[in-house]
């Protein structure tokens, strides 16, 4: 078994990236760098409500964890066209 994580970089744009629990990702932090806001949409429920879109505007970032050591289950990162989201996560 290797020692640390590994980081995963990716920079989209009218795109989405869909992360799933098999991904092994336990952290992930997404920047807008463009004047179109990009999303982050989580697939959890709490008290019956499911989840939905967050806006990620220009110059904002958000990041996304586990204190568990889990991964993160089921999570959609898109950039809609005029969008630039540089995301980074770790893995393991």
């Amino acid at each position: 078994m290797a020692i640390g994580e590994k980081i995963f970089t990716k920079s989209i744009t009218n795109s989405s990236l869909t992360i799933a629990s098999s991904d092994g990702v336990t952290r992930i932090s997404i920047l807008c760098t463009s004047s179109t806001a990009g999303t982050v949409t989580g697939s959890g429920v709490i008290g019956g409500t499911g989840s939905g879109a967050m806006n990620i505007a220009e110059n904002t970032s958000v990041t996304i964890g586990t204190d568990s050591g889990y991964p993160i289950s089921a999570l959609t990162i898109s950039a809609p066209s005029g969008c630039t989201l540089e995301i980074t996560g770790s893995i393991g």
